[in-house]
């Protein structure tokens, strides 16, 4: 694996690692939380910005490990986890690869733990928590929307923390 020299990463990896493992936690056992009544009131109030708390700083953290590398030999920003319509009112969907996951997210108005189907209906869908993040932003004037897989990009996520040999902490 080649690195662009621009130093080490400042990341601690296993923080890194038990946050993808927690973000990956509250977006699969929601289901079942959800089933408890007595908690319901809970899932906007913690699930959700715990869910963006963690989006936001692992996506930040990816980014940052991405550019590290020299991606003519490693290809990782471009691994699929998703779908992405880069102009959402369009209706043309594409790939979402997992470089620009990061970067929406990053630069997302507005994320969401469930799942939105295209043909949603002001008011009338119940949230779905599942495997997948909806993502909403703008770009260059237009309304853009990912459907992260958290489960691919976990996986992806966890092969680029390997290939920077983040076992411990990438300083080492």
């Amino acid at each position: 694996m080649a690195m662009k020299d621009k130093g080490n990463p400042i990341v601690d990896m296993l923080t890194l690692r038990r946050d993808l493992y927690f973000v990956m936690s509250l977006l699969l056992a929601d289901k079942e939380v959800a089933k408890l009544h007595n908690v319901v009131d809970w899932t906007e109030a913690f699930h959700e910005n715990e869910v963006r708390r963690l989006m936001l700083w692992v996506a930040a953290a990816m980014r940052g490990l991405l550019d590290l590398l020299d991606e003519e030999k490693d290809n990782f920003g471009g691994q699929h986890c998703g779908e992405y319509w880069a102009d959402f009112g369009s209706g043309e969907m594409a790939d979402l690869e997992f470089r620009q996951a990061c970067n929406s997210v990053i630069h997302a108005k507005e994320i969401l733990p469930y799942w939105i189907p295209k043909q949603e209906s002001k008011r009338t869908v119940k949230r779905v928590y599942t495997d997948r993040l909806t993502v909403r932003g703008t770009h260059k004037g237009k309304t853009t929307r990912a459907q992260l897989d958290i489960i691919e990009f976990v996986r992806i996520a966890d092969t680029l923390i390997n290939a920077l040999g983040g076992a411990d902490n990438a300083n080492e």
